[in-house]
């Protein structure tokens, strides 16, 4: 009997933790809601929107949004394409009216309650162009995009009113506040931020640019020094064929490998560079690291050397990818490679300046390396997002965050200078986007006005 009383309420008990976590579910997934948004020249429209965890976090209907710019300067039709390679994908076709025309296949309008799915790069393309923006995918195949990267693809103004609505202005290109976002706080959250012209040293703008952070993944940018300086020494050649190590099998096969690697394998010195700096692969870096320096400690220990020689006072180096170590013992420290911001730009600085070359690998928006049977996008958003851009390095860990190093010829007066964005620390990889679209638009901006 005692057993039986045990076991009933063991199973009531279970009943009411099932029932409180579906409750719980539900109500931490709200559905879309009608958002009054106000069109510059074109009326108020109601436009289904979706406020992802906190108010004013705001993601808004592709699809309404196209009927609601109809007959504006900013009009757009949605489609929904499909071919066997890619897919169903997204387009938005700029100029054009939302109206169906009969030649393609348009998204349905919403319908109530309808709650969107992860937040994630769906494939969307802007006319011929692909768009790396984070957006979520409802179940009647819309897209859901933040308020932020609205403008920053279709180039137009957003202002929250009082009322709690959206006012847009098609007319106004999109032209950050610099000073406006500063004052609220936008950058605060960041480890730290350098936006600086690599030509003449000149700083735009620099948020905690002496603090210490993790790097993760920007640190290939100072093993791409050191193989592009093996390169020049005669150590090291594009056409050289790398044996795969152990090492750098195994780590490939960790949760933090990209591409495969079997032991043994023979692979292009050229085609781990690409896949270190196009797909920020780990294990290539690391066999390049130990063919270039005999092992994986002596090549971190060059770095070191290298990073003192530069003044870069903040460096610290364990690994040559920018992952974790652990130091050894039952209780271990978890070491990371680590710089500041400043140091970081002035270590871009000094790869521009002496192999501008690197610019050719991280230009490229994609990539196949048949050696490796691998072909790789672009892992920096902004080559998709911004015109102009062409590198530099992503990067994150757990403790890292999210963290960019960005370059953007731009020309004035006749010039033409490399601005520079090292941003480290954001919370995730679509602020961490947004964040760094902003700042290489205000400083385009800037210089294209007040010259160098």
């Amino acid at each position: 009997m005692h057993a039986a009383r045990k076991l009933l309420s063991f199973v009531l008990c279970a009943v009411l933790l099932l029932s409180l976590s579906a409750a719980a579910f539900a109500d931490s997934s709200p559905s879309p809601f009608e958002l009054t948004v106000r069109i510059d020249g074109a009326g108020d429209a109601a436009v289904r929107a979706y406020a992802d965890c906190y108010a004013g976090n705001l993601y808004l209907s592709l699809t309404d949004l196209s009927l609601a710019l109809r007959g504006t300067d900013k009009q757009f039709r949605m489609e929904l394409s499909y071919n066997p390679d890619d897919g169903e994908f997204f387009v938005v076709r700029t100029g054009q009216s939302a109206a169906a025309d009969g030649r393609t296949r348009l998204i349905t309008a919403p319908e109530p309650g309808v709650t969107p799915l992860g937040l994630t790069r769906n494939r969307l393309y802007l006319d011929e162009s692909e768009r790396k923006y984070y957006t979520y995918r409802s179940t009647d195949r819309d897209l859901y995009m933040h308020l932020t990267d609205v403008q920053l693809m279709l180039d137009l103004t957003a202002q929250l009113q009082s009322d709690g609505s959206v006012r847009l202005d098609p007319g106004k290109p999109f032209a950050p506040d610099l000073n406006a976002l500063i004052a609220d706080g936008y950058f605060d959250a960041f480890n730290g931020i350098v936006l600086a012209d690599a030509d003449t040293g000149k700083a735009l703008y620099t948020s905690s640019p002496n603090r210490v952070a993790p790097i993760a993944s920007l640190s290939k940018l100072m093993s791409y020094l050191l193989l592009a300086e093996a390169m020049d020494d005669g150590r090291l050649h594009e056409s050289d064929i790398v044996p795969i190590s152990k090492d750098a099998s195994q780590l490939s096969l960790t949760i933090d490998g990209i591409i495969h690697l079997a032991e043994g394998a023979r692979v292009p010195v050229s085609e781990l560079m690409d896949a270190m700096l196009l797909a920020s692969s780990n294990e290539c870096a690391l066999a390049l690291a130990e063919y270039t320096a005999g092992s994986e400690s002596a090549f971190v220990e060059q770095m070191r050397e290298k990073a003192a020689a530069l003044g870069l006072g903040t460096a610290e180096f364990y690994t040559p990818h920018g992952l974790p170590v652990y130091a050894g013992g039952v209780v271990s420290a978890k070491l990371q490679n680590r710089m500041s911001a400043l140091d970081l730009f002035r270590l871009i600085r000094t790869v521009l300046a002496e192999h501008p070359e690197i610019t050719a690998i991280t230009a490229k928006k994609y990539q196949r390396m048949p050696s490796l049977d691998y072909a790789t996008a672009n892992s920096n958003p902004l080559l998709f997002n911004l015109e102009g851009v062409n590198g530099l390095k992503t990067g994150s860990t757990n403790k890292a965050g999210y963290c960019l190093a960005a370059t953007l010829p731009v020309t004035a007066g006749g010039e033409t200078h490399t601005v520079v964005l090292v941003l480290l620390g954001a919370e995730t990889a679509d602020v961490r986007g947004q964040a760094a679209e902003i700042l290489l638009r205000y400083a385009r901006s800037y210089y294209e006005t007040n010259g160098f």
